[in-house]
This record gives structure tokens, sequence and C-alpha cells, in this order.
């Protein structure tokens, strides 16, 4: 598993998908994921002791949840969007390798959780190739285009 995923290469790897300076809330989701992966990963996020979480119900966006993986580092989880899971966090609280490596534990969490591969693309860029891929299977943190 590739634990060497710096701040500066993660910055690096939105500034080169966006061409210019990334946009700030990169679009994640769990591929293929259906509304019954939704449960589990909602218990596996609850089980963590590592985890800080608020839910919140209502809004514009519906249940969603706000998961602190590490301190400073909000990611927000959109449940009332259906399938497929689909998740956001702000690239300017990445501003150490620790916060990263928080950051790369809660993806691999999630996908080990739902058994599939999580996503992360360049705010915007639904269609465009993923920055950051976690491969289920192995846990394969692996950065785009630097890798």
């Amino acid at each position: 598993m590739n634990d060497e995923i710096t701040a500066e290469a993660l910055r690096q790897a939105f500034r080169e998908a966006d061409g210019l300076e990334p946009l700030v809330l990169p679009d994640a989701e769990v591929i293929a994921s259906l509304e019954a992966d939704m449960d589990t990963l909602r218990d596996a996020l609850m089980s963590a002791p590592w985890i800080r979480i608020e839910e919140r119900r209502g809004g514009d966006e519906g249940e969603s949840y706000s998961v602190w993986p590490t301190d400073g580092v909000q990611v927000n989880f959109f449940f009332d969007w259906g399938a497929p899971i689909e998740f956001d966090f702000d690239l300017r609280e990445l501003i150490d390798d620790e916060a990263v490596n928080g950051l790369v534990r809660l993806f691999r969490l999630v996908s080990s959780a739902v058994g599939k591969d999580v996503v992360v693309r360049a705010e915007g860029h639904r269609d465009g190739l993923p920055v950051v891929r976690v491969d289920a299977g192995t846990g394969c943190v692996v950065l785009s285009p630097l890798s």
C-alpha cells in the first residue's frame, strides 16, 4: 500500500488535473455503490474510534454526515443524494502530511467497508480521470497524473 502520499504531492496532482489552481472541493465517490451500501458505510463510520462525526438532517443537502478523520480536516458525506455514495472535502484543510494521512485512512475505511473503489476527481470534473483512486481489493492509493 502506498503510505507515501504527501500534502505537496496531492496538491500538485490536483493542480495538474485542473490545469491551473484547483477548485477547493474535490468530488469523491464510491464507484458502483448502491443504496444498500449506505447503511454499511454509516455503521463503519460510527464504529471507527478515530473519527468524529456530526449527523445533519434537512436543509439543501438532506441527510449528511460531517466526518473529521483528523483534526482540522472535514469530509462531508451526502446520503440523501442516493447512489452512488458521494462526498467532498476542502483541499485548503490539507495543510500537512498528517492531514493527508488522516484523509487517506478515511478513504481506505470507506473503500474496505463497502468493498468498492473510491475515486476523487477535481471539482466539477465528474467525467474526468480520477486524481486519487483507492483500490478496494488491495487498499492501494494511487495519485494521478503523478502516478
